[in-house]
């Protein structure tokens, strides 16, 4: 049984049941009593007959049972007490019979059967029981103690069948009873056996995510606690490597190992997935960390599964009760944010909840939120840095880049923004605002100098995955009347290496449309060479990590050297991009490298800034914008 079953907040749907039917019997006995004891006392008052001293404690007895058969029925814990006060009210019923013995000799016999189908209605196989010993006891009485001629007028053949046919209703309400018992306790079996496969992982047979939640919130009530969630490294690689029988039998090793290591205050239970959470009580603040290395070191230990070693690795994110929060919600939200952090660290990492790792988290959060409470038109801008072609100095093309000011937070990078548009989703309306903006702004500028300008525009491997990519982006394109051989898509190596055939064929799909793609960051993906093998492409970019101080770094030379003499055997475009110094500018010169771009150039700025150079003439453009100092607000 799980600990939640113990604790004062829960109680189970079963239980509930079986109080609440108790209940209805005490209800039922209570005031069945106290009103019968109050009508009873009353009828003895007036009763013509004078009633002597001894007989009053009759009518107070039934009221003084049936006050405490309603106290007990609502008393939680008193499971083995309540069925005995129930069953004194039926000890009662002899004495109430002696009373009306010469009075109601006839309506005593209804009497009895009343109590036997009260018993009946309440489903109560010992009340049953009760009241056919004690109503068969008071006719008993009844027949040896009444007047001759009152047994004379009723006839003893008449008791005596009586008593036979109230026998035989007995027998059959308690075979009646019995199979409505054992019918109700199957239907309790299979609800207990329902609300423990809720609250336990079926395969562990330890608390699951449900239970472990009511565990904490019981225990924050006289302890503090340490909560850690554990999850194991590339679960679904496992999974595909073992299946699921074989990764069910690792995950016991590893709930195993986690029993051995733990100390004795600490609730193990199951999360989602590979996740395993944790609540430790009675803990040394200087050794939480050591406790948790020690356990993460058993953990990773080979594991010998089938005769073949298994290396596996974790990571654990931890929260505290009190600076974290008081409710297992709020630690569990913690605890999820440090362990999100421990997995950027690396393999098993270890990171507890920090004041800065809470408000860098929640800063997420916000910006999650409010990227779908913003409106596009007005707080997103498109701005361009020109693009370079060194052999004559020219601007050829424009790179789009995305800028947001938000109302409140202001100005917010697109490095924090954009990874966290691709994680809730809202990259792919962005992207789209984007591409059918730069086209529309473009093709605007194009039309007032009077030449074709190209356009490059970043594409996420989010937007390749959705259905209808390719035909979106035609589609903008026509609408507009952007000619597709001006647009350049540039994608990351992550986007390409990531996405499935089918995702690489849409690539291929806009190809064969006349739109050029291009590898943005070449050469710090995975695999740069993989990646040309598997889809044609017509442009890469050099990074600005492999630019930076090129003239001095000889490393960075050969780096930039090999790249820009791969493109040319592979006839692509070479782009190098964050040039920012005139010797870096010099250096790429001396390569087989196209175009460049860069602050030393130009900054991205709005298209009415780019329009204002692109109207100098050609021979001052680079000189010009190069020249100017650096307007935040263009930028």
């Amino acid at each position: 049984m799980t600990l939640h079953r113990a604790n004062d907040n829960y109680i189970s749907k079963t239980e509930s049941l079986k109080t609440k039917f108790a209940s209805r019997i005490g209800d039922a006995i209570g005031w069945g009593n106290l009103v019968g004891g109050i009508l009873f006392g009353t009828y003895m008052l007036l009763d013509p007959q004078i009633t002597t001293f001894m007989e009053y404690p009759v009518p107070f007895g039934m009221i003084l049972l049936g006050l405490l058969s309603l106290w007990v029925s609502k008393q939680r814990g008193s499971e083995t007490v309540r069925p005995h006060v129930y069953l004194l009210n039926y000890m009662l019923f002899p004495l109430i019979l002696l009373y009306f013995i010469e009075d109601a000799a006839t309506t005593i016999w209804s009497l009895t059967f009343l109590y036997l189908l009260m018993a009946m209605a309440l489903q109560s196989r010992r009340m049953l029981l009760y009241s056919f010993i004690s109503s068969m006891v008071g006719l008993s009485i009844l027949m040896m103690t009444a007047p001759k001629q009152l047994t004379v007028l009723l006839g003893i053949e008449d008791h005596i069948i009586r008593m036979i046919l109230f026998s035989i209703a007995g027998i059959i309400g308690l075979i009646v009873l019995y199979s409505i018992k054992d019918k109700e306790k199957l239907l309790f079996h299979y609800i207990h056996k329902a609300e423990e496969t809720a609250y336990l992982d079926p395969f562990l047979k330890i608390p699951n995510r449900f239970d472990f939640n009511l565990y904490v919130d019981h225990k924050l009530k006289s302890s503090q606690l340490l909560l850690w969630k554990l999850e194991l490294n590339q679960f679904q690689s496992v999974y595909d490597v073992l299946g699921h029988k074989r990764t069910d039998e690792l995950l016991l090793m590893v709930k195993q190992r986690l029993e051995a290591k733990m100390s004795g205050d600490t609730y193990l239970a199951k999360g989602e997935g590979s996740t395993f959470l944790g609540a430790t009580s009675n803990f040394e603040a200087d050794e939480l960390d050591s406790n948790l290395k020690q356990i993460l070191r058993y953990l990773v230990a080979p594991y010998d599964l089938f005769g073949h070693d298994y290396q596996l690795n974790f990571n654990i994110g931890a929260a505290l009760s009190g600076p974290d929060g008081d409710s297992s919600d709020e630690l569990m939200r913690h605890a999820q944010f440090a362990l999100d952090q421990a997995k950027l660290d690396g393999i098993n990492q270890i990171v507890f909840s920090s004041d800065k790792l809470k408000s860098s988290t929640m800063n997420q959060v916000q910006i999650s939120e409010a990227l779908y409470q913003a409106n596009l038109d007005s707080e997103f801008h498109v701005v361009y840095q020109p693009q370079i072609e060194l052999k004559t100095n020219q601007i050829v093309g424009v790179e789009a880049l995305i800028r947001w000011t938000h109302p409140q937070m202001g100005m917010i990078s697109p490095g924090v923004f954009i990874e966290i548009a691709e994680k809730n989703g809202f990259i792919v309306p962005l992207g789209k605002w984007i591409l059918e903006k730069a086209c529309w702004e473009v093709q605007m500028l194009s039309d007032s100098i009077g030449r074709p300008l190209k356009l490059a525009v970043n594409v996420s491997f989010i937007q390749i995955r959705q259905d209808g990519f390719v035909e979106e982006i035609l589609q903008i394109l026509k609408k507009i009347g952007f000619q597709p051989d001006r647009l350049e898509i540039e994608l990351t190596e992550r986007s390409l290496f990531e996405n499935r055939p089918e995702d690489l064929a849409k690539i291929d799909a806009l190809r064969a449309k006349g739109i050029r793609i291009a590898i943005d960051d070449f050469g710090t993906g995975y695999s740069s060479f993989g990646i040309l093998a598997k889809v044609q492409v017509d442009k890469i970019k050099v990074p600005r990590d492999f630019i930076e101080n090129v003239d001095s770094n000889q490393n960075s030379q050969r780096i930039v050297t090999t790249i820009a003499s791969m493109a040319d055997r592979f006839q692509l475009t070479c782009l190098a991009e964050g040039i920012e110094r005139l010797e870096e500018s010099n250096f790429l010169h001396q390569l087989i490298c196209q175009e460049v771009q860069g602050y030393y150039y130009a900054k991205p700025a709005v298209i009415n800034q780019v329009e204002k150079w692109l109207s100098m003439p050609r021979e001052k453009i680079i000189s010009t914008i190069s020249s100017e100092a650096a307007d935040p607000v263009l930028e």
